[in-house]
């Protein structure tokens, strides 16, 4: 028998929530890479109550393929994948697990001081053995409406008999209740309150070991068979015609088709603090005017340090006008950001209606240790 986390262990940390960093597609980070490591943070200090130490098992989940999760009709495809042996993640975990061990924290003291001696004993950084970890984001749009209709997937690789316990965990509401299911043939689809709202996403399932919150129920049905399958076909569209040519060995890859403003309004989702500061400053109508003349968006990128990423961005715009217009606001939110100490060196380069912008974001470090020392 598995055992269950406790209703005490649902409150070790009001402001880490897993129903929110999981569930809520919506939830909103400074970068998704502090979506990533908040998840892992979570799981940690959430799930640590019932099983034994499943760290022991040399057993890791597998991290699936992230283009089984586009369908035809996607907009949006963002992916963090965070290997083991990732110099940049590590540096960003080890960052992170002193900020938590640190003698000012108030992690590190009671009963989440417990746990994280548990977890990673005396000297060890516990937050290594979630490695590797997958993050997967795919936007969708109907005719109907103009919000996004999110797919969510996460895969820790790490400490997978705390897997059991997570999904009965995400299975239950507040009280307790389970919520009601739909079998298939491959998984158990979990249906979370308001689940007949697309752009909530609370239709939940775990497909080995990977947590996805899909849309809808077709969606969900979709994306099981294909995951089951021994040779599964890549989905059409356009998104999968344009993620077939990144580099999927980055720490991070996407795509962004701009459909009935959806580029905007994940710019937002992606890093809300960074954008609200740059359309602040330049104006939030010209900011949505030159965005709409961009069709779409790829980006690859390596976390280098606790501090610092690096991106290749290309964008597609409606013309050379339009390639020049994007040309020169990037430039001015690259002033405005470096004023909050989070923008390094940007070089744009631009032919016919492409865009190329190879662009540093720094500030991760600070961010990251005034996360942890906010959640507690």
């Amino acid at each position: 028998m598995t055992a269950q986390p406790s209703r005490s262990a649902q409150k070790l940390s009001p402001r880490i929530s897993l129903r929110t960093a999981v569930a809520r597609p919506r939830y909103s980070h400074s970068a998704m890479v502090s979506a990533a490591l908040a998840l892992t943070l979570a799981c940690l200090l959430t799930l640590m109550t019932g099983p034994a130490r499943a760290a022991e098992s040399a057993s890791k989940l597998e991290l699936p393929e992230p283009w089984t999760f586009l369908s035809a009709d996607s907009i949006s495809f963002a992916v963090i994948r965070a290997q083991a042996d990732d110099v940049g993640f590590r540096s960003l975990l080890d960052t992170a697990w002193k900020a938590l061990k640190s003698a000012d924290s108030p992690a590190n003291k009671g009963f989440l001081g417990y746990i994280l001696k548990v977890v990673g004993g005396d000297k060890g950084n516990g937050l290594m053995t979630f490695l590797p970890l997958q993050m997967v984001r795919v936007d969708a749009l109907d005719s109907n409406t103009s919000l996004p209709q999110p797919t969510l997937a996460v895969t820790v690789a790490g400490w997978p008999g705390l897997q059991q316990a997570f999904y009965t965990f995400m299975s239950r509401d507040e009280d307790g209740k389970a919520f009601p299911t739909k079998e298939l043939d491959d998984a158990t689809l979990v249906l979370r309150e308001a689940w007949e709202d697309p752009t909530r996403s609370h239709v939940l399932t775990n497909v080995n070991g990977t947590f996805v919150s899909f849309p809808t129920i077709g969606k969900a049905e979709a994306t099981v068979k294909l995951l089951a399958s021994e040779k599964p076909a890549r989905p059409k569209g356009e998104v999968s015609e344009l993620a077939a040519g990144l580099d999927v060995t980055r720490d991070t890859y996407g795509v962004l088709l701009n459909k009935k403003g959806s580029m905007l309004k994940f710019l937002r989702w992606l890093n809300k603090v960074d954008v609200s500061r740059a359309e602040t400053a330049v104006g939030v109508e010209r900011m949505e005017n030159v965005l709409a003349k961009v069709s779409s968006m790829t980006w690859e990128g390596d976390l280098v340090s606790d501090d610092e990423m690096r991106f290749l961005i290309r964008f597609n715009t409606n013309s050379p006008e339009a390639r020049k217009e994007l040309a020169e606001i990037l430039k001015e939110v690259r002033g405005i950001l470096d004023e909050y100490g989070r923008a390094g060196e940007m070089q744009t380069t631009g032919l016919g209606n492409e865009l190329n912008v190879q662009f540093t974001m720094v500030g991760y470090r600070d961010m990251l240790t005034s996360y942890i020392s906010n959640a507690f």
